[in-house]
C-alpha cells in the first residue's frame, strides 16, 4: 500500500496543500481530480520527494520509502520532456538502466512490454516521428521498463484526440488488472468515470473526498460539483431574439 500521510507544503505566494493523507493499494485505479491550482500537482512532487514539505509523511507498505525503494513507483511525464530525436526502444532501456537495470536486464524487459502491449509498431521510431498518441505510448513503455508497482500519470490524455484517450485508458485499465496501483489527475472527468473505482477530490489545497467509486450508480461530476460547492450556471434568462441572436432575457 501506498500511504500520504498528513502533508503540509506552504508557499510564500499561495496555498499550496494542508494536511493531505489518503492512500490506496495494487489494483486500485484512483482518480485525483481538482481545479487548476488545487494542489494536484504538488501531492504528485511530495510522492516522489520532489519538494520539501513542512509535516507529514509518504509510506510504503507502512515504513517510509528508501531511496532504493523508489523504483517501485513511476511517474508518467509530460511528452514535452521527452527525447525527441531518441527511438521509443532506447529511450525505454535508457530508463531501464538509470533505475538500476543491467543493460541485458533493460533491453529484455523493453521488448517484453512492448510485445505485451503490442507497441511494436513504434519501436523503432523515434519521438520526433510519432504522433501525439503514439508519444504516450511510448512514454508508458519507459515508465513501465522497470516493473513498479505504483504508477501515477498526471493528465495523461491531455492533448489527444478521442480514440487516442480511449485508448491509452484501456491500457491502463489492464496495467490496474496486472497489480499495479494506478494513481490519475485529470481535468476530464468523464474519461475517469469509466475506468476508477475510488475518487479524490482536492480542493484548495485540501481533500474534500475521498471514498470508493462505484461508476454504475455515481457521477463524478456531480460528486464534484457538491464537494467543492460549484454551482450549474442558469442560462435560462438567455433567450433567442426573432433574427436568432443570443441576448440577456431584460426584466
Amino acid at each position: 500500500m501506498l500511504e500520504v500521510k498528513n502533508i503540509t507544503k506552504k508557499y510564500k505566494d499561495q496555498t499550496g496543500i494542508e494536511n493531505v493523507s489518503f492512500n490506496f493499494s495494487k489494483s486500485d485505479i484512483i482518480g485525483l481530480v481538482g481545479s487548476n491550482g488545487a494542489g494536484k500537482t504538488t501531492t504528485i512532487k511530495a510522492i516522489f520527494n520532489l519538494i520539501k514539505y513542512k509535516d507529514g509523511e509518504v509510506l510504503l507498505d507502512g515504513a517510509k520509502i528508501k531511496n532504493e525503494e523508489m523504483s517501485k513507483l513511476a511517474f508518467f511525464p509530460d511528452s514535452n520532456n521527452i527525447p525527441l530525436q531518441m527511438k521509443v526502444i532506447d529511450y525505454a532501456i535508457y530508463n531501464g538502466v538509470c533505475s538500476g537495470l543491467s543493460l541485458k536486464e533493460a533491453k529484455e524487459k523493453a521488448e517484453s512490454i512492448i510485445e505485451t502491449l503490442d507497441f511494436k509498431e513504434i519501436s523503432n521510431k523515434k519521438f520526433s516521428e510519432l504522433s501525439a498518441g503514439l508519444k504516450k505510448k511510448g512514454i508508458l513503455v519507459a515508465t513501465l521498463v522497470n516493473d513498479p508497482e505504483y504508477i501515477i500519470l498526471d493528465e495523461p490524455t491531455a492533448n489527444l484526440d478521442i480514440e487516442s484517450r480511449e485508448e491509452l485508458m484501456e491500457v491502463i485499465e489492464f496495467l490496474s488488472k496486472s497489480n499495479k496501483g494506478i494513481l490519475i489527475t485529470s481535468h476530464i472527468i468523464d474519461e475517469l468515470q469509466k475506468y476508477i473505482n475510488h475518487l479524490i477530490v482536492i480542493n484548495s489545497g485540501t481533500i474534500v473526498y475521498d471514498k470508493n467509486f462505484n461508476n454504475k450508480k455515481e457521477k463524478i461530476l456531480d460528486i464534484y460539483n457538491q464537494f467543492t460547492h460549484k454551482q450549474k450556471k442558469d442560462f435560462s434568462k438567455l433567450i433567442h431574439n426573432e433574427k436568432g441572436v443570443i441576448k440577456n432575457e431584460k426584466k
